[in-house]
């Protein structure tokens, strides 16, 4: 699969007057992703499944050169960017870039969380967008933190062509930011294993 928008950025007010290519890929599978439970800073590995699908990644990829591989600094990311990139010295390690934390729901499934958090999930059901997970972080500071890192590497890449290996909800939050929508609008997109996203701005 492969999506693509080409985005005058200008238009928000945030940046301008360059061209930038960005490649967005999901990690790679993870047992915690099979178990459909909530993890963001639980740092797994890729499974052989997510293997597989790096590795399949990288032969759609083959060919672009990329003037630089960014990704967080956990594992599934780590290992899905050296599979498709080939390379790890190399790859811009960025801490704001990681997924966000579930705090004391990290590994639970949400009807684990239902049951134990009662009170909790029922505030962030009612407002997911500003409700602080317990030992966790709202999807606010996950915004605010990913727009932080995103506007600095536009910046620092301008006129250049960039993957992003990343995280689903950052993944998630750069679009919105590229596409000058709001927060609640994070739910109307997703980003598959072993695809990826493209947006020339």
């Amino acid at each position: 699969m492969r999506s693509s928008s080409s985005i005058d950025v200008c238009k928000s007010g945030k940046v301008g007057g360059f061209m930038t290519t960005i490649y967005m890929v999901r990690h790679g599978e993870t047992d915690l992703n099979k178990q459909k439970v909530y993890f963001g800073w639980s740092d797994v590995a890729l499974n052989a499944d997510g293997v597989g699908q790096c590795q399949e990644l990288k032969k759609k990829l083959d060919g672009i050169h990329f003037d630089a591989v960014v990704t967080s600094p956990l594992k599934r990311t780590l290992l899905s960017a050296e599979i498709i990139h080939g390379m790890l010295d190399d790859l811009v390690i960025c801490e704001e870039l990681k997924e966000l934390n579930f705090g004391k729901w990290e590994g639970l499934h949400y009807t684990e969380i239902e049951r134990n958090y009662k009170d909790q999930w029922e505030l962030w059901s009612a407002d997911w967008v500003n409700f602080c997970i317990p030992k966790g972080e709202s999807f606010v500071l996950l915004y605010q933190r990913v727009e932080s890192c995103f506007l600095k590497l536009l910046d620092r890449y301008r006129n250049q062509t960039i993957l992003i290996v990343g995280h689903a909800g950052v993944l998630k939050i750069i679009s919105l930011i590229i596409l000058n929508l709001p927060l609640a609008e994070y739910w109307n997109s997703s980003f598959d294993f072993g695809t990826y996203t493209v947006f020339e701005i």
